[in-house]
């Protein structure tokens, strides 16, 4: 098949995949209108029956992660979301926020599909033994992600976050040949290893959840013989990209609604390179607790769609190149300006603060937080507060001033990434 043949192949291909896309989003939407939350939302934009759904749905206003939260302050503990009996709810998962979210078995196993559809696109298959790194509790990563290689197949070490040398240990004894991982801590293994002298069994990696740096997966190729593929997801609707053999961008995912906003405007805008674009999912299947034209926070720069070797029609990115938000992620935990100042509220202090996400020489992100004036007495009881509303560990810098309305989270990997 000749070249022009099979691009217009594939183009035809994802045109029927997005109808199918529109159809089941516009179903979700009717289920998400049966909540006080997404009907009190969409009254003003005159989104108020489910025969309006379909012919309005650009008039549908877009959901942040911020919405999602403040919902939960004003109506615990689900926002007036819940679209399902409570006792339909097979799990319920904490972020930061605190945002619970539930779910039925039906959208923990769909959740799971998906990721399990972006670990096999990654390599892993049924013969691998995983090292699984991402935390275990309270989030959704680590239960879906395990699930997932089980649905593949794979032999799973519930390893779980941090205890670098036990993970070495481990991977070393049991002959570990793959690994899920955040790629700062996947680096950072495999530099201790290097400092050891002691070469590790590992030969693939899936890799997600932080801005990785381009070069990264060839430095591991290079260096360590470890083929890295990233996939790209949300706690919210699981697995949104990912990342095939040939290597040349991470597919988007066939059974999910993805749109692309401009981050300065909130319009509709074509995905092209040199004008960053924010992606806005929308869960086809999610029955708990509908999630309709979620803004992600997070930036692409282009999207390719041209056919890929793979066979694969859907689009692909290159990666994430930063967020749109005063929320970022570090270490796969999302980090809420909004809950240092809860802290200091509750401590009655009254200073200007900025969150600063840095990434060391040795690929380690730090999480930094700078306040104004000078040093507090208190200042490990606020430490303590902090880290336990980030769930994160953090440094902490007095400064002789910082501006009232300046931001409240400077991500400094994003600044350094963009050239």
């Amino acid at each position: 098949m000749h070249t022009h043949s099979k691009e217009r192949s594939a183009q035809d291909a994802w045109s029927r995949t997005q109808s199918m896309q529109r159809e089941g989003a516009a179903a979700a939407a009717k289920r998400a209108l049966g909540t006080a939350a997404y009907r009190d939302a969409w009254a003003d934009a005159g989104i108020s029956d489910a025969d309006s759904i379909a012919n309005n749905w650009d008039a549908i206003p877009f959901l942040k992660k911020e919405d999602l939260i403040e919902s939960v302050r004003q109506s615990p503990p689900y926002g007036d979301r819940l679209a399902v009996p409570q006792s339909d709810i097979a799990h319920v998962f904490v972020a930061p926020g605190p945002l619970y979210m539930p779910y039925t078995a039906g959208d923990l196993d769909r959740i799971a599909a998906s990721f399990a559809a972006a670990l096999l696109s990654c390599g892993l298959q049924a013969s691998d033994t995983v090292d699984q790194t991402t935390m275990y509790n309270w989030v959704i990563a680590a239960t879906a992600l395990d699930k997932a290689l089980l649905q593949i197949g794979c032999g799973v070490v519930p390893g779980g976050v941090g205890q670098t040398d036990r993970h070495l240990d481990a991977i070393r004894d049991l002959g570990i040949n793959a690994i899920v991982a955040f790629p700062t801590f996947l680096e950072h293994l495999l530099e201790v290893a290097s400092q050891q002298g002691q070469p590790l069994p590992l030969r693939k990696a899936a890799v997600m959840g932080e801005l990785s740096h381009p070069d990264a997966k060839a430095r591991m190729r290079r260096d360590h013989g470890i083929e890295a593929r990233e996939f790209y997801g949300t706690a919210d609707v699981g697995a949104v990209a990912w990342e095939c053999a040939e290597g040349c961008g991470m597919h988007l995912r066939d059974d999910l609604l993805v749109e692309f906003i401009d981050p300065a405007t909130g319009l509709l805008a074509e995905p092209v390179a040199g004008s960053p674009v924010e992606i806005v999912v929308t869960d086809l299947h999610r029955q708990a607790m509908p999630i309709i034209r979620l803004r992600t926070g997070d930036l692409i720069d282009g999207l390719e769609t041209g056919p890929c070797a793979c066979g694969n029609p859907a689009p692909r990115f290159s990666r994430i190149i930063g967020r749109s938000s005063e929320i970022t992620k570090v270490k796969g935990m999302f980090v809420v300006p909004r809950l240092v100042q809860d802290v200091f509220a509750a401590q009655d202090i009254q200073r200007n603060f900025c969150l600063h996400v840095r990434r060391s020489e040795n690929q380690q992100d730090i999480l930094a937080l700078a306040v104004a004036g000078p040093p507090l007495k208190n200042i490990q009881v606020i430490k303590a507060g902090v880290e336990a509303a980030l769930r994160l560990k953090i440094e902490i810098e007095f400064v002789d001033d910082l501006p009232d309305h300046g931001p409240r989270l400077v991500d400094e990997r994003v600044i350094g990434q963009k050239t």
